[in-house]
């Protein structure tokens, strides 16, 4: 309830988003008439003085943060006893919310790009986020992609193992090995991060699934870094290089790597030219978040035309022109009898742009409508069998429109009742039922709430899932 959130000098309007830390609420800053993301930490956090201390000194040192990419802190403070802070207000959602419908490969590079570039200006300043992941990952009107709570992992960080086991681990789906192994960290640390998280945007899933935290984290430490889809096989080497278990062998820096995707941009052409950036990312048309200003390393690009583009449009110019003479000047109808010969565009011309072809992934998610009943269900049955075997339940709920969850609804919805969509659906809820009472019971909150919401999303009605829920809100209220 916003009820019970009394700040003074702020209004609060409504629930933004809830997890095991924090609760952000959508509020007003009196004072400036403005709307805020209001981040009011958990009590269970608040209770720790270790916690306190540092949530306070890692705020104001990176309110003084100041990056077109990087949220914009205005405020940070406490009242009785309750800790909070107050940021730029981003209307477009998360990474985590673009994720459910999927994301092109041209606009997961550059969403990376946008992030290296605030990483690179985060790391000369003398800071490490810890948390690169897609929920830390919002969105400006104009597109860019913006990093938020920077100074609140290592805030957690300062808490006790005994108070992070029910609220901070989570699930490590981005963790560097260095963080695994408890090791100290750098900004390859974050490096690592934003490959995981690249990662997941090329590929519709996470680079490591496991029912069991600890398990994840084990797999960033262990296993061999995780391979594209052979159609983007081209950029493997990216994914490669950002996510080496070996921090040594990483790109040193986010500027390296920029550098690197434009290299790969240069040498294929999924985009045209002129979308390409080169050197630190250029700063998005003004609007109301990028007010802030723009550090004087990042340079502008210019308004005018691509030079490429002068050539295409003489091109197109003159067969305009050449047409227009031609309807003019051409001689009279022949009869009927008469043979015509078309008139064809010389073959020397080049041609006006070239066709983009769309990602692989959105023409298989398109064919899935055209599939009848019985190949959905083959289709589908194949992802779950293929989940149970390994125990990861890989394609249960990944890519979007093209996972076990999706086909057997699809189902459903031709054939209402169909029953072996709804055994399907059933036996999913299940599996991450079991998953989410394993991570209750450790005490491992947020990963456990993820679990649940997966489940609920093949069974929205499971009473299990449905108990689970009260449970874990029960254990965190209390």
């Amino acid at each position: 309830m916003t009820d019970a959130v009394q700040i003074p000098g702020y209004s609060v309007l409504r629930t933004l988003g809830a997890g095991g830390m924090a609760t952000v609420y959508l509020a007003v800053q009196e004072s400036l008439e403005r709307e805020v993301a209001l981040k009011v930490m958990a009590p269970v956090l608040a209770a720790n003085a270790d916690f306190c201390e540092q949530f306070l000194k890692e705020g104001r040192i990176t309110a003084k943060l100041s990056h077109p990419h990087l949220v914009t802190v205005h405020d940070i403070g406490s009242y009785r006893g309750t800790y909070y802070m107050a940021s730029e207000y981003l209307s477009a959602g998360s990474l985590r919310e673009r994720l459910q419908s999927g994301v092109g490969v041209y606009e997961a590079i550059n969403i990376a790009h946008d992030l290296a570039s605030g990483l690179t200006y985060a790391h000369e300043m003398g800071f490490v986020h810890r948390d690169v992941k897609p929920g830390n990952i919002l969105f400006r009107s104009s597109g860019a992609a913006v990093l938020a709570d920077f100074g609140i992992a290592k805030a957690i960080k300062s808490i006790s193992s005994a108070t992070m086991a029910g609220t901070a681990i989570g699930t490590p789906d981005y963790m560097s090995p260095e963080q695994a192994q408890a090791s100290p960290v750098d900004g390859r640390t974050d490096i690592y991060s934003l490959g995981a998280v690249l990662f997941e945007m090329l590929s519709g899933r996470k680079p490591y699934v496991a029912n069991d935290p600890y398990a994840v984290a084990l797999r960033h430490v262990t296993d061999p870094v995780p391979r594209l889809p052979e159609s983007l096989a081209w950029l493997q080497p990216l994914i490669d290089q950002t996510m080496a278990k070996d921090r040594e062998q990483r790109f040193a820096s986010g500027d390296a790597f920029m550098s690197a995707c434009d290299a790969l941009l240069r040498e294929h052409p999924i985009a045209p030219t002129s979308e390409r950036r080169s050197g630190r990312r250029r700063v998005p048309g003004a609007n109301a978040g990028d007010a802030h200003g723009v550090p004087e390393s990042v340079p502008q690009r210019s308004s005018g035309p691509p030079r490429w583009a002068l050539p295409l449009v003489l091109a197109f110019a003159l067969v305009v022109a050449g047409t227009i003479a031609w309807r003019w000047l051409r001689p009279p109808p022949t009869p009927a009898s008469t043979i015509v010969t078309p008139v064809t565009t010389p073959s020397t011309l080049p041609p006006i742009s070239a066709p983009i072809e769309p990602p692989a992934d959105a023409v298989a998610t398109a064919g899935l409508s055209r599939l009848d009943t019985p190949a959905l269900l083959a289709r589908a049955g194949t992802y779950l069998e293929d989940g149970f075997k390994s125990g990861l339940g890989e394609k249960f709920g990944y890519p979007a429109g093209d996972n076990a969850i999706d086909l057997f609804r699809e189902v459903l919805k031709r054939e209402p009742g169909n029953a072996a969509a709804t055994q399907g659906l059933a036996r999913i809820a299940a599996f991450y039922e079991r998953g989410a009472r394993s991570a209750l019971d450790r005490g491992l909150n947020t990963g456990a709430d993820e679990l649940i919401e997966k489940g609920l999303r093949a069974a929205p009605t499971s009473e299990g899932l449905l108990k689970l829920k009260a449970e874990l809100a029960a254990k965190e209220k209390g």
